[in-house]
């Protein structure tokens, strides 16, 4: 199997026949996905108008079930209300005699007789007052005896903390002696008289047709269990149409509503109502067997849809391509032609569709294709020399460097150390220069380099002029963009002291100050001078008219102060930058926000693109 399918992909098919393919493959697919859609549109309706039935049935069993209890419950009250069981129960000596219980229970049937009329689902009833007697209501008194006593005992202490409301026992097979298996629920409750005083505990056995009468309706709707709850969520009932309690998964009714479960393969439907009055739960559980079989009907109907769809696509695509793809096919033929390097191959358009239109195009193409080849020949020449003079060009400045580092010892061979000093800072300079500005460095390195360049500076114009660079060590380790002091010291040089002869002074300073919006700490680096200062006109020209760098400005590495504006912007984004504050005659200050990084970003250096390692400051 695995062999053949191989066969198939190695095999070359035209384009009709992968037309025709994808055509009835796409119609099948159409087709089956509208008869899956169709099948669960189906099966959801059909699921939620069964629910929808199933819960008003469910309501009217369980609403009827409800009254029912509530007259219980009403008949119980008139036993534990009845101001003559009180008196004759709280009459009783405390360990009576037989012959006194006896004779006490007598009176009592005498006095609870319509109760056996009004519920006959009663089995018996059993009386406990303060005083250890029990008593013994019912015609079958005995019924109690067939009950393990601890299962008694434990429904008694089950009272404790209630105020006279029902305690519901569902009686499992293990809690009959001898094993007896009745078909009884049991029910006790604290006889408490109108003055709320406690005076005995009541248990009462009722007979399950007290459910079964009235939850035997729900199997009039098919394959239907039904599960009765107490108001504390345990299991009271479960009804079968034998009337035996069924050997099934009893479900958690925490959170049940109505939904669809699968158990041995096959979807039931459960649905959960609960009671006004005494608060039992029902919960019916239906089988889907017949939805889904109607269900499967419709989805057979639509895949035996889709293949005589598939089959009658074959044949009408199949009579139609070969006419209409003939013209495609003498188009495939030209191609190989011109593939061979046949240029002179042109195509006869007989029509004026698409396909005829691609034909025009082709003949055009094959007239072209011979001058496009010499271009673009052309072209990867003129690309090779100039990536040979690009990399004469960056040779130029390594000369220079090596030149300038020949000078540095034949001065200081010739002992003329200043003059070695100042090739050697011209040297460093020039070294620094070769790395691209877009790299980051540390701010150690960036004031070394200043340094050399204020040597250089300092030896042009003597004691005329004086700096100062004031920068603690803990930020001297601090990560910033290369060459963005020196333009800025540069400006002071070529501007700001243009036309001052003497006192010349420029001071840089370092320091970690806080933003007092965010709170976060930037590093402030200031560039003041004394030089003849700006017009706000100048200042504003410069902060707010930065130029985008274009491919060309970036080949160049320009760094003029425009551009270290829009460095800063792109490396850290707007919330840090530069600030100039001037005065004309007295001098400028220049103040550069950044952040505080001790790791270097990393930066792409073909593409430009910073990749900081840190969240974006901005």
């Amino acid at each position: 199997m695995l062999e053949m399918i191989n066969k198939l992909r190695r095999k070359r098919y035209s384009f009709s026949t992968k037309l025709i393919l994808i055509l009835v493959a796409a119609n099948l697919i159409i087709s089956g996905i509208t008869g899956l859609i169709t099948y669960r549109v189906h099966q959801s309706l059909f699921n939620e108008e069964l629910s929808r039935q199933h819960t008003m049935h469910n309501q009217q069993v369980l609403a009827r079930l409800d009254s029912r209890v509530k007259d219980m419950y009403r008949i119980t009250d008139y036993i534990t209300l009845n101001p003559m069981v009180k008196q004759l129960i709280s009459g009783l000596e405390e360990n009576s005699s037989s012959y006194d219980r006896l004779m006490l229970e007598k009176e009592l049937e005498k006095q609870l007789r319509q109760v056996r009329f009004d519920a006959p689902e009663i089995e018996a009833i059993r009386i406990y007052d303060l005083k250890n007697n029990m008593l013994n209501l019912g015609s079958f008194t005995g019924s109690f005896q067939q009950l393990q006593p601890s299962f008694l005992t434990e429904t008694i202490n089950m009272l404790e903390g209630t105020s006279g409301e029902y305690i519901w026992r569902r009686i499992g097979e293990d809690q009959f002696q001898d094993n007896a298996n009745k078909n009884w629920v049991l029910a006790a409750r604290l006889m408490r008289s109108e003055d709320l005083v406690t005076y005995g505990v009541m248990l009462i056995l009722f007979r399950t047709s007290l459910f079964e009468t009235y939850m035997k309706d729900l199997r009039q709707q098919g394959d239907t269990i039904g599960y009765l709850y107490d108001s504390n969520g345990d299991l009271l009932y479960m009804s079968t149409g034998s009337g035996q309690q069924p050997n099934v998964q009893i479900p958690s009714i925490d959170g049940l509503i109505s939904q669809i479960v699968k158990e041995g393969g096959r979807s039931y439907l459960y649905t959960k109502q609960v009671s006004d009055q005494v608060q039992f739960s029902l919960v019916s559980r239906a089988s889907l067997k017949e939805v889904q079989h109607r269900s499967k009907l419709i989805l057979q109907v639509a895949i035996i849809s889709a293949l005589a769809s598939m089959v009658f696509s074959w044949l009408i695509i199949t009579i139609v391509s070969k006419r209409l793809l003939s013209p495609l096919k003498k188009l495939v033929h030209a191609m190989t032609r011109v593939r061979s390097g046949k240029f002179d191959t042109r195509v006869e358009i007989r029509s004026r569709d698409e396909l005829g239109f691609i034909g025009d195009r082709f003949n055009q193409m094959t007239e072209q294709i011979d001058t496009l080849i010499r271009e673009v020949y052309q072209r990867e020449l003129s690309e090779k020399e100039a990536e040979l003079k690009a990399i004469q060009a960056r040779l130029n400045p390594h000369f220079m460097y090596n030149t300038l580092g020949m000078f540095f010892w034949k001065f200081y061979v010739l002992g003329d150390e200043k003059s070695a000093q100042l090739v050697n800072s011209l040297s460093e300079m020039l070294q620094y220069s070769l790395e691209p500005p877009s790299r980051f460095t540390t701010l150690r390195d960036e004031l070394k380099q200043i340094n050399h360049y204020l040597s250089i500076q300092q030896a042009r114009y003597n004691d005329v002029l004086t700096t100062e660079i004031d920068v603690p060590d803990e930020l001297l380790d601090n990560q910033i963009i290369r060459f963005l002091i020196q333009p800025i010291v540069e400006n002071v040089f070529v501007h700001a002291f243009r036309d001052k002869k003497n006192d010349r002074y420029l001071v840089i300073r370092g320091r970690c100050e806080v933003n007092s919006s965010t709170e976060q700490s930037f590093l402030s680096l200031t560039i003041q001078d004394n030089g003849c200062g700006m017009e706000i006109e100048t200042i504003e020209r410069i902060l707010y008219s930065a130029p985008h760098w274009t491919s060309t400005e970036k080949e160049r590495d320009r760094i003029g102060l425009s551009s270290v504006i829009r460095r800063i912007e792109l490396m850290h984004g707007k919330s840090y930058g530069i600030e100039i504050s001037s005065k004309l005659g007295t001098g400028t200050l220049v103040k550069l926000r950044l952040p505080l990084e001790c790791e270097q970003p990393l930066m792409d250096e073909r593409e430009g693109n910073l990749v900081d390692r840190k969240a974006d400051s901005g």
